[in-house]
């Protein structure tokens, strides 16, 4: 590819590098918007692999007493999962001589450069909070997707299916309580949490064709999991058919964002509801918004969240856009 003012980018892809004599931004056409990495809780692991952590799966039995009449002891029932942590890495590799065309401005071209990756691994670990696989995919972790994919048995009862059957051209909306009891991310026992980047200096790498040459080198990791400790603390509300969003009020089709939003408040304890957010796909809000203008539908209202004005509220929790969420999923049965 030939250079452009000695940078390999197509011009859809840049705007001007350098303004006068200072750098610019480059845009960042292929960033998308993941208000979850914002509000996960992280908490470090108690192993270096992973986490060990009980589940209670039901109640003690308790019994009314009679004077000088004991009660037999009992106790909850619990299991116990170890939810592990996943090595995401990316390795960034730039020719020594094209840092070097940038002179005392080649600083900020490798942190233009290191910008991207980072914008990746962001990408990378919300789309596996939602859909990761450990069965498919042994080195990701879970997401909340197969953890809630069946409308029967299990944690069907926060599974709410919003009619769709579609299979690939369906979404999700998410209601996410997170908490140190309910649901939270993790890093590694001993490590820090998030993206840590390391400078490795200047190293003798190969091309394609195995020939050697000198480049500047840095390493991204970011050790993460997911625990969910409390099934209930997520509500998935399924199957919402993308080709009917658009659908008005009164017509054949139309899904009522408003009503399935109600029923998966309520699937969740309110003390957990009081704490919880929303996260939809970009088509999701939209739609939500939309909704909002039909007569009688009062239910949307916009306010302050953290630093950001007018974020749309449902039933009074807050509506965070999500690109992770993809617009293709198969139909949950």
């Amino acid at each position: 590819m030939a250079y452009q003012k000695g940078f390999v980018y197509t011009l859809a892809e840049l705007e001007d590098f350098y303004k006068g004599s200072h750098a610019g931004d480059v845009i960042e056409l292929a960033n998308q918007i993941n208000d979850i990495l914002d509000d996960v809780i992280w908490m470090e692991s108690n192993q270096s692999d992973g986490h060990l952590t009980r589940i209670r799966t039901g109640l003690p039995t308790i019994h009314w007493r009679r004077i000088y009449q004991g009660v037999e002891p009992s106790k909850s029932v619990w299991t116990q999962v170890k939810e592990p942590c996943a090595m995401l890495e990316a390795r960034m590799e730039l020719d020594i001589k094209e840092v070097e065309l940038y002179g005392d401005r080649g600083r900020l071209f490798r942190m233009s450069e290191g910008k991207a990756f980072l914008e990746a691994m962001r990408e990378k670990v919300a789309a596996t909070i939602f859909y990761g696989d450990h069965t498919e995919c042994p080195d990701e972790f879970n997401g909340l997707a197969i953890r809630y994919s069946q409308l029967s048995g299990g944690t069907s009862s926060n599974v709410i299916s919003a009619g769709g059957s579609n299979s690939g051209k369906l979404t999700s909306m998410y209601l996410i309580a997170w908490g140190a009891d309910t649901v939270h991310g993790i890093y590694p026992k001993g490590s820090k949490g998030g993206i840590d980047m390391v400078d490795l200096g200047e190293r003798t790498v190969l091309d394609s064709e195995k020939n050697p040459f000198e480049a500047v080198v840095d390493r991204f990791t970011w050790n993460c999991g997911l625990a969910v400790r409390d099934w209930r603390s997520v509500v998935r509300i399924c199957n919402i058919d993308t080709a009917k969003l658009t659908v008005r009020k009164g017509a054949s089709g139309y899904i009522d964002l408003q009503a399935l939003a109600i029923r998966a408040a309520n699937a969740m304890p309110p003390a957990m509801r009081q704490r919880a957010i929303w996260y939809a796909s970009p088509a999701v809000l939209t739609a939500l918004e939309m909704q909002s203008a039909d007569s009688g539908n009062v239910q949307l209202h916009y306010g302050q969240y953290f630093d950001s004005e007018n974020v749309p509220f449902v039933l009074g929790r807050p509506v965070r856009r999500c690109d992770a969420l993809l617009s293709s999923e198969e139909a949950v049965a």
